[in-house]
Protein backbone atom coordinates (compact mmCIF):
# COMPACT_ATOMS: atom_id res chain seq x y z
CA UNK A 1 0.00 0.00 0.00
CA UNK A 2 3.00 2.64 0.66
CA UNK A 3 4.30 1.67 -2.70
CA UNK A 4 0.80 2.28 -4.11
CA UNK A 5 0.27 5.62 -2.50
CA UNK A 6 3.35 6.82 -3.51
CA UNK A 7 3.25 6.20 -6.88
CA UNK A 8 -0.19 8.40 -6.49
CA UNK A 9 1.27 11.67 -5.43
CA UNK A 10 3.85 11.20 -8.24
CA UNK A 11 0.98 11.29 -10.75
CA UNK A 12 -0.72 13.83 -8.87
CA UNK A 13 2.29 16.17 -8.78
CA UNK A 14 2.79 15.55 -12.81
CA UNK A 15 -0.68 16.69 -13.22
CA UNK A 16 0.00 19.92 -11.64
CA UNK A 17 2.86 20.30 -13.06
CA UNK A 18 1.22 19.85 -16.90
CA UNK A 19 -1.59 22.29 -15.46
CA UNK A 20 0.65 25.03 -14.61
CA UNK A 21 2.78 24.96 -17.92
CA UNK A 22 -0.23 25.53 -19.39
CA UNK A 23 -1.62 28.28 -18.25
CA UNK A 24 1.70 29.72 -18.54
CA UNK A 25 1.69 29.55 -22.11
CA UNK A 26 -1.98 30.94 -22.26
CA UNK A 27 -0.72 34.05 -20.23
CA UNK A 28 2.31 34.45 -23.04
CA UNK A 29 0.53 34.31 -26.69
CA UNK A 30 -1.20 37.67 -28.03
CA UNK A 31 -4.55 37.48 -29.45
CA UNK A 32 -5.30 39.13 -32.53
CA UNK A 33 -7.66 42.03 -32.77
CA UNK A 34 -11.03 41.81 -34.78
CA UNK A 35 -11.17 44.31 -38.24
CA UNK A 36 -14.06 45.65 -39.05
CA UNK A 37 -14.54 48.13 -41.99
CA UNK A 38 -18.19 49.45 -42.89
CA UNK A 39 -18.75 52.05 -45.93
CA UNK A 40 -20.93 54.77 -45.28
CA UNK A 41 -24.02 56.04 -46.55
CA UNK A 42 -22.85 57.26 -50.44
CA UNK A 43 -23.32 61.29 -51.11
CA UNK A 44 -25.26 60.79 -54.80
CA UNK A 45 -25.81 57.47 -56.63
CA UNK A 46 -28.57 58.76 -59.14
CA UNK A 47 -26.68 60.90 -62.39
CA UNK A 48 -28.13 63.30 -64.85
CA UNK A 49 -26.18 62.52 -68.47
CA UNK A 50 -23.91 65.64 -67.80
CA UNK A 51 -22.22 63.63 -65.07
CA UNK A 52 -20.84 64.43 -61.69
CA UNK A 53 -19.12 63.67 -58.69
CA UNK A 54 -19.65 61.66 -55.24
CA UNK A 55 -18.06 59.71 -52.35
CA UNK A 56 -18.26 57.23 -49.79
CA UNK A 57 -17.55 57.59 -45.90
CA UNK A 58 -14.99 54.74 -44.89
CA UNK A 59 -14.85 53.48 -41.25
CA UNK A 60 -12.39 51.09 -39.83
CA UNK A 61 -10.24 50.05 -37.20
CA UNK A 62 -6.73 51.67 -36.90
CA UNK A 63 -4.15 49.01 -39.08
CA UNK A 64 -7.34 47.61 -40.83
CA UNK A 65 -7.14 48.04 -44.55
CA UNK A 66 -9.76 48.35 -47.23
CA UNK A 67 -10.17 48.56 -50.95
CA UNK A 68 -12.51 50.48 -53.51
CA UNK A 69 -13.21 49.10 -57.09
CA UNK A 70 -15.84 50.57 -59.68
CA UNK A 71 -17.65 47.89 -62.19
CA UNK A 72 -17.45 50.53 -65.31
CA UNK A 73 -14.85 53.22 -66.88
CA UNK A 74 -17.84 55.59 -66.73
CA UNK A 75 -17.45 55.76 -62.66
CA UNK A 76 -13.20 56.81 -61.90
CA UNK A 77 -12.46 56.38 -58.27
CA UNK A 78 -10.61 59.83 -57.97
CA UNK A 79 -9.12 58.81 -54.39
CA UNK A 80 -9.11 56.24 -51.50
CA UNK A 81 -8.84 53.29 -54.14
CA UNK A 82 -7.32 51.67 -51.19
CA UNK A 83 -6.51 52.50 -47.50
CA UNK A 84 -6.24 51.72 -43.75
CA UNK A 85 -8.26 53.12 -40.96
CA UNK A 86 -10.93 55.50 -41.59
CA UNK A 87 -11.05 57.58 -45.26
CA UNK A 88 -13.36 58.62 -47.93
CA UNK A 89 -13.86 57.02 -51.41
CA UNK A 90 -14.18 59.78 -54.07
CA UNK A 91 -15.32 59.12 -57.52
CA UNK A 92 -16.74 60.90 -60.40
CA UNK A 93 -19.27 59.96 -63.13
CA UNK A 94 -18.31 61.04 -66.87
CA UNK A 95 -21.40 62.66 -69.21
CA UNK A 96 -22.96 60.49 -70.90
CA UNK A 97 -23.55 60.90 -74.83
CA UNK A 98 -25.96 57.56 -75.38
CA UNK A 99 -28.54 55.47 -73.52
CA UNK A 100 -29.15 55.29 -69.56
CA UNK A 101 -26.50 52.88 -67.64
CA UNK A 102 -25.38 51.49 -64.04
CA UNK A 103 -22.14 50.66 -62.16
CA UNK A 104 -21.60 49.07 -59.38
CA UNK A 105 -18.84 50.64 -56.83
CA UNK A 106 -17.64 47.69 -54.07
CA UNK A 107 -15.72 48.92 -50.81
CA UNK A 108 -15.03 46.03 -48.89
CA UNK A 109 -17.37 44.09 -50.10
CA UNK A 110 -20.51 46.29 -49.53
CA UNK A 111 -21.80 47.41 -52.75
CA UNK A 112 -23.27 50.78 -54.11
CA UNK A 113 -25.59 50.88 -57.83
CA UNK A 114 -24.81 54.29 -59.51
CA UNK A 115 -27.31 55.21 -62.22
CA UNK A 116 -27.10 57.90 -64.66
CA UNK A 117 -29.80 59.37 -67.31
CA UNK A 118 -29.17 58.72 -70.96
CA UNK A 119 -28.69 61.54 -73.34
CA UNK A 120 -30.86 64.49 -74.46
CA UNK A 121 -31.91 64.85 -78.06
CA UNK A 122 -29.57 67.04 -79.75
CA UNK A 123 -31.39 69.88 -81.82
CA UNK A 124 -30.81 69.60 -85.30
CA UNK A 125 -29.73 72.26 -87.51
CA UNK A 126 -30.86 74.03 -90.41
CA UNK A 127 -29.28 74.56 -94.23
CA UNK A 128 -30.43 77.55 -96.50
CA UNK A 129 -31.13 76.97 -100.01
CA UNK A 130 -27.66 77.43 -102.46
CA UNK A 131 -27.73 80.34 -104.81
CA UNK A 132 -26.96 79.67 -108.45
CA UNK A 133 -23.78 81.27 -109.42
CA UNK A 134 -23.07 79.89 -112.69
CA UNK A 135 -23.90 79.08 -115.75
CA UNK A 136 -26.79 81.07 -115.45
CA UNK A 137 -29.72 83.26 -117.23
CA UNK A 138 -30.05 81.07 -120.33
CA UNK A 139 -26.00 81.92 -121.28
CA UNK A 140 -24.63 79.66 -123.98
CA UNK A 141 -21.88 77.20 -123.05
CA UNK A 142 -19.75 75.52 -125.76
CA UNK A 143 -18.52 72.84 -123.50
CA UNK A 144 -20.63 70.11 -123.85
CA UNK A 145 -19.71 68.98 -120.17
CA UNK A 146 -20.05 72.87 -118.09
CA UNK A 147 -19.23 72.81 -114.78
CA UNK A 148 -22.21 74.19 -112.70
CA UNK A 149 -21.27 76.33 -109.84
CA UNK A 150 -23.27 77.74 -106.36
CA UNK A 151 -22.89 79.93 -103.98
CA UNK A 152 -23.23 77.42 -100.80
CA UNK A 153 -25.52 77.02 -98.24
CA UNK A 154 -25.84 78.66 -95.09
CA UNK A 155 -25.82 77.12 -91.98
CA UNK A 156 -27.04 77.54 -88.71
CA UNK A 157 -27.22 75.08 -85.69
CA UNK A 158 -25.45 71.98 -84.77
CA UNK A 159 -25.06 70.52 -88.51
CA UNK A 160 -22.38 67.57 -89.88
CA UNK A 161 -20.43 67.47 -93.02
CA UNK A 162 -22.21 69.21 -96.11
CA UNK A 163 -22.49 67.77 -99.10
CA UNK A 164 -24.34 68.68 -102.41
CA UNK A 165 -26.86 67.23 -105.01
CA UNK A 166 -26.79 68.51 -108.02
CA UNK A 167 -29.81 67.90 -110.82
CA UNK A 168 -29.94 69.01 -114.62
CA UNK A 169 -32.76 68.06 -116.90
CA UNK A 170 -34.13 69.90 -119.92
CA UNK A 171 -37.03 69.99 -118.27
CA UNK A 172 -38.47 72.66 -115.79
CA UNK A 173 -39.86 69.73 -113.67
CA UNK A 174 -37.21 67.18 -113.31
CA UNK A 175 -38.51 64.31 -114.19
CA UNK A 176 -37.84 61.30 -112.43
CA UNK A 177 -36.63 59.76 -115.90
CA UNK A 178 -32.79 58.91 -116.48
CA UNK A 179 -32.89 59.50 -119.98
CA UNK A 180 -33.50 63.38 -118.92
CA UNK A 181 -32.68 64.59 -115.51
CA UNK A 182 -29.37 63.85 -114.62
CA UNK A 183 -28.29 63.69 -110.97
CA UNK A 184 -25.30 63.37 -108.46
CA UNK A 185 -24.71 63.38 -104.85
CA UNK A 186 -22.41 63.62 -102.07
CA UNK A 187 -20.23 66.69 -103.73
CA UNK A 188 -18.36 67.66 -101.12
CA UNK A 189 -18.58 71.45 -100.11
CA UNK A 190 -16.01 73.45 -101.43
CA UNK A 191 -14.78 77.15 -99.76
CA UNK A 192 -17.42 79.30 -100.59
CA UNK A 193 -18.64 77.94 -103.28
CA UNK A 194 -19.40 74.00 -104.72
CA UNK A 195 -18.96 72.68 -108.34
CA UNK A 196 -19.90 70.08 -110.56
CA UNK A 197 -18.44 68.87 -113.55
CA UNK A 198 -21.13 67.48 -116.01
CA UNK A 199 -20.42 63.89 -116.05
CA UNK A 200 -21.76 63.23 -119.55
CA UNK A 201 -21.75 64.99 -122.72
CA UNK A 202 -25.15 67.80 -123.55
CA UNK A 203 -27.19 67.56 -126.61
CA UNK A 204 -26.33 70.63 -128.43
CA UNK A 205 -28.96 73.61 -129.15
CA UNK A 206 -30.77 72.32 -125.79
CA UNK A 207 -32.00 74.62 -123.11
CA UNK A 208 -30.63 72.79 -119.71
CA UNK A 209 -32.70 73.47 -116.29
CA UNK A 210 -30.23 73.00 -113.42
CA UNK A 211 -30.96 73.32 -109.31
CA UNK A 212 -29.15 72.00 -106.40
CA UNK A 213 -29.54 71.69 -102.89
CA UNK A 214 -27.07 70.91 -99.37
CA UNK A 215 -27.72 68.30 -96.88
CA UNK A 216 -25.84 67.14 -93.97
CA UNK A 217 -27.37 63.57 -94.38
CA UNK A 218 -29.71 64.96 -91.33
CA UNK A 219 -31.00 67.76 -92.13
CA UNK A 220 -31.38 68.92 -95.79
CA UNK A 221 -31.87 72.20 -97.24
CA UNK A 222 -34.21 73.26 -100.54
CA UNK A 223 -33.30 73.37 -103.68
CA UNK A 224 -31.93 76.63 -105.22
CA UNK A 225 -34.10 78.64 -107.81
CA UNK A 226 -33.70 76.67 -111.03
CA UNK A 227 -31.31 78.30 -113.79
CA UNK A 228 -30.95 77.92 -117.62
CA UNK A 229 -28.25 77.85 -119.85
CA UNK A 230 -28.23 76.37 -123.99
CA UNK A 231 -25.94 74.44 -125.12
CA UNK A 232 -24.35 75.24 -128.52
CA UNK A 233 -26.11 74.07 -131.52
CA UNK A 234 -23.64 71.81 -134.49
CA UNK A 235 -20.74 74.11 -135.10
CA UNK A 236 -22.65 77.35 -133.26
CA UNK A 237 -19.94 80.12 -133.29
CA UNK A 238 -20.78 83.16 -130.74
CA UNK A 239 -18.74 85.74 -130.32
CA UNK A 240 -18.02 88.96 -127.17
CA UNK A 241 -17.91 91.25 -127.52
CA UNK A 242 -19.67 92.31 -130.84
CA UNK A 243 -19.07 95.91 -130.97
CA UNK A 244 -16.03 98.18 -130.32
CA UNK A 245 -15.72 102.07 -130.04
CA UNK A 246 -12.16 103.20 -131.05
CA UNK A 247 -10.02 106.65 -130.48
CA UNK A 248 -8.62 107.77 -133.70
CA UNK A 249 -5.43 107.03 -132.57
CA UNK A 250 -5.96 103.58 -133.58
CA UNK A 251 -6.34 100.39 -131.18
CA UNK A 252 -6.10 96.65 -131.07
CA UNK A 253 -8.81 94.87 -130.51
CA UNK A 254 -9.69 91.12 -128.94
CA UNK A 255 -12.43 88.96 -129.66
CA UNK A 256 -13.34 85.86 -127.61
CA UNK A 257 -14.70 83.12 -130.19
CA UNK A 258 -17.28 80.23 -128.50
CA UNK A 259 -17.13 77.03 -130.70
CA UNK A 260 -17.83 73.13 -130.13
CA UNK A 261 -14.69 71.68 -129.82
CA UNK A 262 -14.83 70.15 -133.69
CA UNK A 263 -16.24 73.48 -134.87
CA UNK A 264 -14.21 75.21 -137.43
CA UNK A 265 -14.24 78.99 -138.52
CA UNK A 266 -12.47 81.67 -140.33
CA UNK A 267 -11.87 85.10 -139.92
CA UNK A 268 -12.25 88.26 -142.72
CA UNK A 269 -11.96 91.60 -142.46
CA UNK A 270 -14.31 94.16 -144.26
CA UNK A 271 -12.30 97.14 -144.20
CA UNK A 272 -9.01 98.29 -144.89
CA UNK A 273 -7.93 99.86 -141.65
CA UNK A 274 -8.83 96.88 -139.93
CA UNK A 275 -6.01 94.17 -139.85
CA UNK A 276 -6.50 90.69 -138.15
CA UNK A 277 -2.95 90.17 -136.52
CA UNK A 278 -4.10 87.08 -134.90
CA UNK A 279 -4.61 83.18 -136.61
CA UNK A 280 -7.61 84.02 -138.65
CA UNK A 281 -9.22 80.62 -138.50
CA UNK A 282 -9.33 78.52 -135.88
CA UNK A 283 -11.19 74.97 -134.14
CA UNK A 284 -12.94 75.41 -130.89
CA UNK A 285 -12.83 77.97 -128.81
CA UNK A 286 -10.57 80.90 -128.76
CA UNK A 287 -9.57 84.50 -129.35
CA UNK A 288 -9.07 86.63 -132.32
CA UNK A 289 -6.80 89.93 -132.12
CA UNK A 290 -7.33 92.54 -135.31
CA UNK A 291 -5.43 96.28 -135.18
CA UNK A 292 -7.65 99.48 -136.06
CA UNK A 293 -5.55 101.77 -137.75
CA UNK A 294 -5.00 105.07 -137.11
CA UNK A 295 -7.25 107.40 -138.05
CA UNK A 296 -6.12 110.43 -140.06
CA UNK A 297 -10.13 111.82 -141.48
CA UNK A 298 -13.65 111.62 -140.65
CA UNK A 299 -15.23 109.02 -137.85
CA UNK A 300 -15.63 105.71 -139.53
CA UNK A 301 -16.97 102.26 -138.90
CA UNK A 302 -15.85 98.61 -140.34
CA UNK A 303 -16.81 95.30 -139.57
CA UNK A 304 -15.22 91.99 -138.68
CA UNK A 305 -17.05 88.62 -139.72
CA UNK A 306 -15.70 85.41 -137.86
CA UNK A 307 -17.75 82.40 -138.35
CA UNK A 308 -20.55 84.16 -139.48
CA UNK A 309 -20.57 86.18 -136.91
CA UNK A 310 -20.30 90.12 -137.70
CA UNK A 311 -18.36 92.36 -134.87
CA UNK A 312 -18.27 96.33 -135.54
CA UNK A 313 -16.08 98.86 -135.26
CA UNK A 314 -16.99 102.50 -134.43
CA UNK A 315 -13.72 104.54 -135.20
CA UNK A 316 -14.14 108.42 -134.14
CA UNK A 317 -12.29 111.17 -136.60
CA UNK A 318 -8.41 110.99 -136.10
CA UNK A 319 -5.57 113.58 -135.83
CA UNK A 320 -6.49 117.29 -134.34
CA UNK A 321 -9.65 116.92 -136.37
CA UNK A 322 -12.47 116.92 -133.68
CA UNK A 323 -10.98 119.71 -131.45
CA UNK A 324 -10.09 123.25 -132.38
CA UNK A 325 -8.48 124.15 -129.08
CA UNK A 326 -7.68 127.69 -127.38
CA UNK A 327 -7.33 129.04 -124.40
CA UNK A 328 -7.68 133.13 -123.30
CA UNK A 329 -6.13 134.54 -119.71
CA UNK A 330 -8.07 137.80 -118.09
CA UNK A 331 -6.36 139.76 -115.15
CA UNK A 332 -9.54 140.28 -112.46
CA UNK A 333 -7.44 143.25 -111.20
CA UNK A 334 -7.81 145.01 -114.39
CA UNK A 335 -10.79 146.89 -114.64
CA UNK A 336 -13.48 144.97 -117.09
CA UNK A 337 -11.45 141.71 -116.57
CA UNK A 338 -10.75 141.75 -120.56
CA UNK A 339 -8.58 139.23 -121.93
CA UNK A 340 -4.72 140.13 -121.61
CA UNK A 341 -1.29 139.21 -122.45
CA UNK A 342 0.19 139.56 -118.84
CA UNK A 343 -1.27 139.17 -115.07
CA UNK A 344 0.18 141.60 -112.74
CA UNK A 345 1.08 140.34 -109.58
CA UNK A 346 0.24 143.60 -107.10
CA UNK A 347 -0.82 142.27 -103.84
CA UNK A 348 0.95 140.85 -100.49
CA UNK A 349 -2.64 139.11 -99.93
CA UNK A 350 -2.44 137.48 -103.59
CA UNK A 351 -2.79 138.49 -107.04
CA UNK A 352 -5.26 135.45 -109.08
CA UNK A 353 -4.50 135.02 -112.83
CA UNK A 354 -7.41 133.42 -114.44
CA UNK A 355 -7.11 131.40 -117.64
CA UNK A 356 -10.07 129.96 -119.74
CA UNK A 357 -10.58 127.44 -122.43
CA UNK A 358 -12.33 128.80 -125.72
CA UNK A 359 -11.77 125.20 -127.51
CA UNK A 360 -14.81 123.56 -128.83
CA UNK A 361 -15.61 119.94 -130.76
CA UNK A 362 -15.64 119.94 -134.81
CA UNK A 363 -18.11 117.30 -134.85
CA UNK A 364 -21.17 115.60 -132.24
CA UNK A 365 -18.28 114.34 -129.91
CA UNK A 366 -18.51 116.57 -126.26
CA UNK A 367 -15.47 117.88 -124.81
CA UNK A 368 -14.95 116.59 -121.46
CA UNK A 369 -11.63 116.59 -119.98
CA UNK A 370 -9.36 119.73 -119.55
CA UNK A 371 -5.36 119.73 -119.04
CA UNK A 372 -3.44 122.92 -117.48
CA UNK A 373 -0.09 123.27 -116.70
CA UNK A 374 1.34 126.48 -116.31
CA UNK A 375 5.03 127.96 -115.43
CA UNK A 376 6.62 130.97 -114.50
CA UNK A 377 10.22 131.98 -112.86
CA UNK A 378 10.25 134.26 -109.70
CA UNK A 379 13.48 132.64 -108.19
CA UNK A 380 12.63 129.55 -108.57
CA UNK A 381 10.53 127.98 -111.19
CA UNK A 382 7.01 127.57 -110.08
CA UNK A 383 4.31 124.98 -111.19
CA UNK A 384 0.56 125.38 -111.04
CA UNK A 385 -1.74 121.97 -112.87
CA UNK A 386 -5.52 121.06 -112.99
CA UNK A 387 -7.03 118.28 -114.33
CA UNK A 388 -10.62 117.76 -115.05
CA UNK A 389 -13.78 119.06 -116.02
CA UNK A 390 -13.31 122.29 -115.40
CA UNK A 391 -12.33 124.67 -118.49
CA UNK A 392 -11.26 127.45 -116.66
CA UNK A 393 -8.34 127.66 -114.46
CA UNK A 394 -6.84 129.97 -111.86
CA UNK A 395 -3.84 130.72 -109.76
CA UNK A 396 -2.43 133.14 -107.40
CA UNK A 397 0.75 134.69 -106.05
CA UNK A 398 1.70 137.34 -103.77
CA UNK A 399 4.04 140.83 -104.61
CA UNK A 400 7.58 140.62 -103.31
CA UNK A 401 9.07 137.80 -104.44
CA UNK A 402 12.91 137.24 -105.82
CA UNK A 403 12.83 138.38 -108.83
CA UNK A 404 9.91 141.69 -108.07
CA UNK A 405 10.53 145.06 -109.22
CA UNK A 406 8.96 148.66 -108.35
CA UNK A 407 8.11 148.66 -112.17
CA UNK A 408 6.91 144.91 -112.13
CA UNK A 409 9.68 142.57 -113.80
CA UNK A 410 7.91 141.00 -116.29
CA UNK A 411 8.24 137.03 -116.37
CA UNK A 412 7.29 134.82 -119.51
CA UNK A 413 4.17 132.19 -118.37
CA UNK A 414 3.91 129.20 -120.14
CA UNK A 415 0.55 127.65 -120.49
CA UNK A 416 -0.27 124.70 -122.32
CA UNK A 417 -3.95 123.26 -122.35
CA UNK A 418 -4.57 119.42 -123.16
CA UNK A 419 -8.47 118.88 -124.26
CA UNK A 420 -9.74 115.44 -124.41
CA UNK A 421 -13.38 114.91 -126.15
CA UNK A 422 -15.94 111.89 -125.50
CA UNK A 423 -14.49 109.97 -128.37
CA UNK A 424 -10.84 109.79 -126.25
CA UNK A 425 -9.14 112.07 -129.16
CA UNK A 426 -7.33 114.78 -128.02
CA UNK A 427 -5.78 118.44 -128.97
CA UNK A 428 -3.27 121.25 -127.39
CA UNK A 429 -2.12 124.25 -127.21
CA UNK A 430 0.50 126.66 -125.87
CA UNK A 431 1.03 130.25 -124.97
CA UNK A 432 3.12 131.76 -127.65
CA UNK A 433 2.77 128.52 -129.93
CA UNK A 434 0.46 128.48 -133.20
CA UNK A 435 -2.61 131.13 -132.75
CA UNK A 436 -1.69 131.63 -128.66
CA UNK A 437 0.04 134.77 -128.32
CA UNK A 438 3.04 134.70 -125.57
CA UNK A 439 1.49 135.34 -122.05
CA UNK A 440 3.91 137.13 -119.38
CA UNK A 441 3.50 138.04 -115.50
CA UNK A 442 4.39 141.61 -113.99
CA UNK A 443 5.79 141.04 -110.85
CA UNK A 444 6.06 143.63 -108.57
CA UNK A 445 6.95 145.03 -105.02
CA UNK A 446 4.67 145.34 -102.57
Amino acid sequence: MQIADRRLVAAAAVLALAAACTKNNNANTPTTPSCTVTAGTISASSFAAAGGTGSVPVTAGTGCTWTATSSATFVTITSGGSGSGNGTVSFTVAANTGASRTATLTISGTSFTVSQSAAGPTSAGSLTAPTANAPIGGQTVTDTRPTLVVNNATASGTVGTVTYRFEISDLPTFPNDPVRTFTVDGIAEGGGTTSWQVNRDLGPDVLWYWHARATDGTTTGAYSSTETFRTVGPCSITVSPTSFSVAGAGATIVVTVGAGSTCNWTATSNASFITITSAASGTGSGTLSASVAANTGAARTGTVTIGGQTVTVNQSAGGGATISVSFRMRDPAVSGASPATECRITSSTGSTCVLESTSFPLGTNGLVKFDWAVQFTDGDVRTFSQSGGNSAFSFTWTCGGPQSTTEGASQPLSVTLTVTDSNGATASASAGSGNQPPLFVRLFKC
